[in-house]
């Protein structure tokens, strides 16, 4: 019972920040107040305040600078943000081929060279993402698919892989928007991230390479029905 409501709690911080930009009070660039502020004022934890700014992170209300604290991301350009991932444009695919090599190869040499603390974290990662579909918790499933992939490829201890792949992140977050409403999406990541998440308990890199193409074949299928659906509605 106390997880259900750690979850509702953080989605609340989540509504009341994502307030104070929409309404105008803090302006694209703006520092938002420090955590330490956030919780005085929210009268919460400071782990609910950093995982919710982490929601608005991959929501892209947000831009989190190390060391430096939160700030209101700049609006984005939608018709630009959209043509990196519109299946009718070839950016799309050229899009997914990347993510293809780049997590095909992080998965391999992540399993290889992750501690046990690591595959410990990843456990923990994966547990929540669990309990937020269970509760059909859009705001942290966001979150939580964002984290599990962002940490199989900080497992690589490769800071050029890393860097990479955190442009690829900030241009995937367009798509992770507009499947926010589809609850399919995420139903459908439970199961390969499950296999994924037993190579790395095995030490099987060859399979886990398989189960990382399979599960993004997947998101990729995802995408296209997603973008079927919005032009029939249209």
């Amino acid at each position: 019972m106390r997880e259900i409501q750690r979850i509702s709690i953080t989605d609340s911080v989540v509504d009341s920040i994502r307030e104070l930009i929409t309404s105008g009070e803090y302006k694209a660039g703006d520092k938002l107040p420090t955590e330490m502020n956030l919780c005085a004022s929210l009268k919460v934890s400071r782990t609910c305040v950093r995982e919710a700014l982490r929601v608005l992170q991959a929501l892209g209300y947000v831009d989190m600078l190390p060391g430096k604290g939160a700030f209101v991301a700049e609006p984005k350009n939608n018709e630009q943000e959209k043509s990196w991932y519109d299946v009718e444009n070839p950016n799309f695919y050229d899009f997914m081929e990347v993510r293809m090599a780049i997590e095909t190869l992080a998965i391999r040499l992540s399993v290889e060279r992750a501690s046990e603390k690591q595959i410990q974290d990843l456990d923990e990662i994966h547990s929540r993402f669990l309990e937020a579909n269970e509760l059909h918790n859009m705001n942290q499933l966001i979150m939580l698919d964002e984290l599990f992939h962002k940490e199989i490829v900080s497992f690589t201890d490769n800071e050029l892989l890393i860097n990479i792949n955190k442009q690829v992140l900030n241009c995937f977050r367009a798509y992770r928007g507009d499947s926010f409403t589809n609850e399919q999406t995420y139903k459908n990541a439970v199961e390969p991230h499950s296999r994924i998440l037993e190579c790395f308990h095995s030490r099987d890199a060859l399979n886990a390479v398989n189960e990382m193409r399979n599960h993004l074949n997947i998101t990729r299928r995802d995408m296209e029905e997603i973008h079927k659906l919005s032009k029939e509605e249209y």
